[in-house]
């Protein structure tokens, strides 16, 4: 009986070492982290039964059964650290918030567990018994910290398919989804009175210097471009120089040479909101030896030249006509 429980915790934790997602999409890396709640759920849960098997037979009636689940949360915590350590033999490194995570799931799966298991005959109350919404509440932490992330990213992803076919809107902070900025800072803000269309318009502001060019990159944009005829991005330069930005859209099958995507110079004058529009099929034909698949977008991004002065780059929309 001990040999089964031990199988499966080395099984459970060998699905950390040896198994990977080959995705590079957000949900992929969520959950492939979030995998390790349930993961240490079973983890503690079966640490436990071998604690309290142990214990049956080593401690006098009476011992307290809360014991067995600090014990069993202790381990499962260093397995979690030294699972963190291997992995990076495997070119992945540590990561606190993983750790985080294990934790979080031993902990819910030691509170369902106490939950559900019964006293053996001369052995106090169980203590989740004396104790029953604290057990549920840390439970429920557990889960809730394992959940929060995969939750988030969902709804980004339904969020994305919601407001397509605008690729970015930053009326609201949900347009932050699945963009990366360079730059001195970057912040939802609101567009200055001399080009704001209404009071209170809001813009993705990216803050520059000449050692910090501006850049904004949507590294999951909607996919698939096909029925449209225009991509358009609205911008404002602030600055009192002339800006020189870099569009650049590439699909799925990208090689990362820079004969393989669209690289189009764009230059807005100073002090000036435009909007940039570019025909979707010279999009579709930037790639030197092939057509770009339309299907399969996967990423556009704006980038800065060296500026000559400070300044402040604003992103209002970003969309497909």
């Amino acid at each position: 009986m001990v040999a089964l429980p031990v199988v499966g915790i080395l099984a459970l934790l060998s699905l950390l070492l040896f198994v990977s997602i080959a995705s590079g999409k957000e949900w992929g890396r969520v959950l492939l982290n979030a995998s390790h709640g349930p993961i240490f759920a079973g983890v503690a849960v079966l640490l436990g039964f071998l604690l309290a098997r142990g214990r049956r037979r080593r401690e006098p009636p009476g011992w307290p059964d809360w014991a067995v689940y600090v014990q069993s949360l202790a381990i499962s915590v260093a397995l979690g650290v030294l699972i963190e350590f291997l992995q990076g033999f495997q070119g992945r490194p540590p990561s606190l918030f993983d750790v985080m995570t294990d934790t979080a799931g031993a902990l819910a799966g030691l509170s369902a567990w106490s939950l559900v298991s019964r006293p053996e005959a001369g052995q106090p109350k169980a203590f989740a018994r004396g104790n029953p919404r604290l057990v549920i509440a840390l439970g429920l932490a557990g889960a809730a910290f394992v959940l929060w992330w995969p939750i988030q990213v969902a709804t980004a992803y339904a969020h994305r398919a919601a407001v397509f076919p605008a690729i970015a809107d930053f009326s609201n902070p949900r347009g932050l989804d699945f963009v990366t900025t360079d730059g001195l800072g970057a912040a939802i803000a609101d567009l200055p009175a001399p080009w704001s269309a209404q009071a209170g318009e809001r813009a993705l502001e990216i803050r520059y210097d000449p050692s910090h060019p501006p850049a904004v990159q949507f590294v999951e944009p909607q996919g698939d471009w096909r029925g449209f005829s225009v991509f358009a991005v609205d911008l404002t330069n602030s600055s009192p120089a002339e800006l020189s930005l870099v569009l650049r859209i590439l699909d799925a099958t990208h090689d990362w040479s820079h004969e393989d995507r669209l690289n189009l110079p764009v230059t807005i004058a100073p002090l000036t909101r435009t909007t940039v529009r570019v025909a979707l099929p010279a999009i579709e034909g930037a790639p030197a030896s092939r057509r770009m698949d339309m299907a399969r977008i996967a990423n556009v991004m704006l980038y800065g030249r060296t500026p000559t002065t400070s300044g402040s780059l604003y992103v209002s929309r970003i969309w497909l006509e």
